[in-house]
């Protein structure tokens, strides 16, 4: 602790108070109990956004806009509080918090939200800039339309501006927000729980009716009644603000196929539920989204009766350099493939003019699914020749590779495309975002993935690279829904579907193995972003996998090991890829900049003070540091009797007042002029006393007497009591508080301290000068108290004949215990100063105080 702690900015004004000095303490130390307890919530409030910055724990951004509101309140409190105490300065400090909290604040805003129209814009008519409320799917979809004049499904878009007002119109923001930041993510049941909440709100909410409108005019537009579309039956897909961008979304939100006009609305609303889907709940936390970021615009497209189905990466996954891309197909819709039901065709091409098929590699689907008449979807068997051809024909696979080329080089990036093909032999595109491609190991690192020396040899072999990588753990089989809530921690994912539902565990596995799926649906999609490495389209995993046992997985050699090989789990190719660049922990930094770092770190630099401060940290480190000095520093030596005061009878030569500032005294001794030991009911007073009052502590004919003080006013012709309290030792006590000013003739000690029951708050603060003999002696005494103080576990600064000291965050017995043994080394050191004659009796009479011998004075003053 910096010496000047204790010289600058004393409590000079309690000298000169002259009315109700008592009261004017007692107020004092209420504020100073005050800034305590808000410095100390204040510094756990730090503590966990520290916690989730550098250990990147993934939590809604909702709480980390609630803990900095907290903590705001709390260090606005804590320079309230310190004004309180020391009234006439540090009031630069308040203009610094402003600026500080201004920056924060900022930051933590959410992103403005529109509420108002357009509800809904036609795709083909969305503005250059209607990324924003129409959402990334959409907006995508425009400009192939527009910029490209590729086929896609007629449609338009619900904005993000109706969700808005959706939210604005029913009143749910405050509901939602508050039920996001409860959620603990790790836990299957917290997040099924607040799923289960908000999508009741939304089911139940009520579509505004300019909304329903604006629903029933987009659609009669494109699909006019007397145009013979009455039973026009159209797809409700998400289109959400960030889905299709840096974060895939893919497969987290609901789509609703075979919609009839008159079921729109329920169709927009359960869409606009899937926002709060558990898996979209984990997900988007986890990619660093906050929830006002993602605003859910709608999209509606015109349902194509497919033929086939599938998705397009327009780079090879296992050999990211070749010139390659791969074609999946499925027969009728879609979703049976990315879902991770079906194994679909999958089909190379070169990607280099002339466009040519490389392979073809068949799946093993044997059911298709088409929509059936009744508007719902519909499984049709046929026969085993037509579901041993291909799903598509030669000329649809080069027409799609050329569409795949277009797409990328348009977007400046590999891409997943979505597309189908009508019964009449048309292709559609449904969708286009950039391809996650997972953490792949550089070059460079390829000679560390060998593993050809692997002498155990593997359970399995086999299956698709769906995300690269190497993992291991103990075998889990998941059957249902149910089994994901007990998934254990660090466990490898069996599964005979690959099935996106597996988002929400995503935290506890190591990798993943299905019997069926592909690299191109939504679970693969997903595995990549989050770096898990996974095995899919196995075809036997969950057959030959034993529940329970240890296995290595190696994604990209499509092989599983029995046991943990410990050379894989070691090798570069394991290492994950962390989302530590999101927009969540972009902010994060930000917000931590002005929170956490600690500038002000001596209290005896030229930059402690309040335009030294550039964090929140600094504030709160510098109103303590000053409140301590304030309150350490109450019982001025020059101090008169103040009003309120009662003499304690210590029971040795002393002369002592007490001022009880809240249960420092019994209650029947309050009305009392005087009281005695048995009296003092504060934890840290009655210790020192306890001291003090040691049996083996010879006091003989020891006074309390100030000589200096009394030798200054005998000088200048002064005549004055040796009982008058301008001598006197005084202490300010509550029940686990206490500050003393000890006065021993020449020499003088403060002692400043809390003894409660909260660890993390208690303190001994303590400072000794003065003295009647030489320097030379009195420093000698200095070293003495230094050694005692130092094996007692104090830290220590010695100037001169200046001891200061201090013990922080000790338990209650503890601190009771090194109080007593304060006050036995004040006992026993009262005249040391007198009989010290060098080091070699500083060392021999430390030994001997640890020892327990508390008497030094009669023999050496006889000697």
């Amino acid at each position: 602790m910096g010496h000047g702690i204790f010289i600058n900015n004393l409590f000079k004004h309690w000298t000169y108070q002259v009315f109700a000095p008592g009261a004017v303490l007692r107020k004092k130390y209420e504020a100073y109990k005050s800034l305590l307890s808000h410095d100390k919530k204040a510094h756990e409030l730090m503590a966990e956004l520290e916690d989730i910055y550098y250990r990147q724990v993934p939590v809604d951004f909702r709480v980390i806009q609630e803990k900095y509101e907290e903590l705001s309140r709390h260090v606005a409190a804590i320079i309230h509080h310190l004004a309180r105490i020391c009234p006439t300065r540090y009031r630069a400090l308040g203009d610094y918090f402003k600026k500080f909290d201004f920056y924060i604040r900022f930051m933590l805003e959410p992103p403005p939200s529109v509420c108002s129209p357009p509800f809904t814009m036609p795709i083909t008519k969305l503005p250059p800039d209607g990324k924003a409320p129409a959402g990334g799917k959409a907006f995508n979809l425009s400009r192939i339309v527009k910029e490209l004049n590729l086929p896609v499904p007629e449609g338009f878009v619900v904005t993000g501006n109706a969700w808005c007002y959706f939210v604005e119109f029913n009143n749910l923001r405050e509901t939602i927000d508050t039920v996001l930041a409860k959620i603990d993510i790790h836990s299957i049941a917290s997040l099924e729980t607040a799923s289960r909440s908000l999508v009741s709100k939304i089911r139940e909410a009520q579509i505004p009716p300019d909304i329903e409108r604006a629903l029933y005019e987009s659609f009669n537009a494109l699909w006019p009644e007397n145009h013979g579309a009455g039973d026009m039956r159209v797809a409700v897909r998400s289109s959400a603000a960030g889905e299709d961008s840096e974060s895939s979304f893919a497969g987290q939100y609901h789509t609703v196929l075979n919609t009839e006009k008159i079921d729109l609305p329920d169709a927009y609303k359960e869409v606009l539920a899937s926002k709060y889907s558990p898996e979209a709940i984990y997900y988007r936390i986890n990619v660093g989204l906050s929830d006002t970021e993602t605003p859910m615009a709608v999209l509606v497209l015109g349902m194509i009766d497919a033929r086939t189905s599938g998705v397009i990466y327009t780079q090879d996954l296992d050999e990211p350099e070749s010139e390659r891309m791969m074609i999946h197909a499925v027969r009728g819709l879609g979703e049976r493939l990315v879902s991770g039901r079906v194994s679909p065709d999958i089909i190379t091409v070169s990607k280099t003019p002339p466009l040519m098929i490389l392979s073809k590699k068949p799946g093993t689907e044997t059911i298709p699914n088409w929509p059936s008449d009744s508007g719902r979807n519909g499984k049709i068997k046929v026969d085993g020749t037509e579901i041993g051809d291909a799903a598509i024909d030669d000329t649809s696979v080069l027409s799609l590779a050329d569409w795949g080329t277009r797409l990328e080089a348009f977007f400046k990036g590999p891409q997943d495309i979505e597309w189908c093909q009508d019964l009449d032999g048309r292709l559609f595109l449904l969708q286009s975002r950039p391809l996650r491609t997972g953490a792949r190991i550089p070059d460079s690192s390829l000679r560390n993935c060998n593993f050809d020396d692997v002498d155990t040899p593997p359970l399995l072999s086999g299956g698709e690279t769906a995300s690269a990588g190497i993992g291991a753990g103990r075998v889990y089989k998941v059957e249902n829904a149910g089994d994901l809530e007990n998934v254990p921690q660090g466990a490898v994912l069996v599964a005979r579907h690959a099935s996106p539902r597996y988002v929400r565990v995503m935290n506890r596995i190591n990798a993943i193995i299905t019997d069926t799926g592909s690299t191109a649906g939504h679970l693969s999609s997903v595995a990549r972003e989050f770096g898990i490495p996974a095995l899919v389209n196995t075809g036997t995993a969950y057959t030959e996998l034993v529940n329970g046992t240890e296995v290595t997985v190696h994604a990209d050699g499509q092989k599983v090991y029995g046991g943990i090989v410990t050379s894989m789990v070691e090798s570069p190719c394991a290492r994950r890829n962390l989302l530590v660049n999101s927009p969540f922990m972009r902010r994060l930094e930000y917000v931590m900049g002005f929170t956490s770092p600690l500038r002000l770190i001596d209290p005896g630099s030229d930059i402690f003070n309040p335009e030294g401060c550039r964090s929140l940290h600094d504030i709160i480190r510098f109103a303590h540091e000053k409140a301590v000095e304030e309150m350490f520093a109450v019982g001025n030596p020059r101090m008169r009797k103040i009003g309120g005061s009662k003499k304690l009878q210590p029971g040795i030569p002393m002369l002592f007042y007490v001022i009880d500032v809240g249960g420092g005294l019994e209650e029947g001794s309050r009305e009392a002029k005087s009281v005695v030991v048995d009296d003092i009911s504060s934890a840290p007073m009655t210790a020192v006393l306890k001291g003090l009052r040691h049996p083996d502590i010879q006091w003989g004919h020891f006074t309390h007497f100030d000589w200096a003080e009394h030798d200054k006013i005998v000088m200048s012709g002064g005549i004055i009591s040796a009982d008058s309290a301008m001598f006197a030792s005084h202490a300010v006590v509550s029940r686990d508080y206490a500050n003393l000013n000890l006065r021993f003739g020449y020499h003088f000690v403060i002692v400043d301290t809390v003894c409660g029951d909260e660890t993390e708050d208690n303190y001994i603060l303590f400072r000794f000068s003065g003295g009647g003999a030489d320097l030379e002696k009195r420093m000698l005494r200095a070293d003495f108290l230094s050694r005692i103080l130092f094996r007692l576990g104090f830290e220590i600064e010695k100037k001169s004949d200046l001891v200061d000291a201090q013990l922080k965050s000790i338990d209650r017995q503890t601190t009771e215990e090194k109080l007593d043994m304060l006050g036995r080394l004040l006992g026993a050191t009262r005249l040391m100063d007198m009989y010290l004659k060098d080091e070699s009796m500083v060392d021999i009479y430390a030994q001997e105080f640890m020892d327990g011998r508390y008497h030094f004075a009669t023999e050496d003053l006889n000697a």
